[in-house]
């Protein structure tokens, strides 16, 4: 049942290993989260435009459409579709270099992580200042909107 109260926080993986997001999406289980997960930016694209996040972690380098295409159309979208919020996300990979992870911010991603990501790192992330004040957001947004997209499972 739906608790507007007490909204529980919900994440996105795209990534095209399943081994990668079985780890991410058992860590932030155990972090309180409710996980989705996609396996290609195509995928995550839908689902972004049909669900609001408290995070979403997106791989660079996948099949049918890489992050940064995802990325970037997801904020074109956003821009027409959802100004009222602003999706955060975090670019993750292990195979991109520093002109890479640019050219992430440059598209739309808040943030780059390399990975491994260990998962102390990670647990820093959802605590940070950042994604608190995103979570504190979708809080008040759920509060006040039944209408908008939340995470239901």
């Amino acid at each position: 049942i739906h608790n507007n109260s007490k909204r529980r926080k919900c994440a996105l993986i795209i990534d095209d290993s399943k081994t990668i997001r079985k780890v991410f999406d058992r860590a932030l289980t155990n972090f309180g989260f409710e996980v989705k997960q996609a396996e290609n930016g195509l995928k995550g694209l839908e689902e972004m435009k049909t669900t609001v996040f408290d995070v979403v972690l997106c791989d660079f380098l996948m099949p049918i459409m890489d992050g940064l295409d995802c990325v970037q159309q997801y904020r074109e979208w956003e821009n027409n579709h959802r100004k009222w919020f602003k999706q955060y996300i975090i670019g993750i990979s292990a195979h991109a270099d520093g002109d890479d992870a640019g050219r992430g911010i440059k598209v739309g991603m808040d943030q780059f992580i390399p990975k491994p990501l260990p998962l102390k790192v990670l647990k820093e992330l959802i605590s940070s200042e950042e994604l608190q004040t995103v979570s504190k957001r979708l809080d008040l947004l759920s509060a006040d909107d039944e209408a908008v997209p939340y995470c239901l499972f």
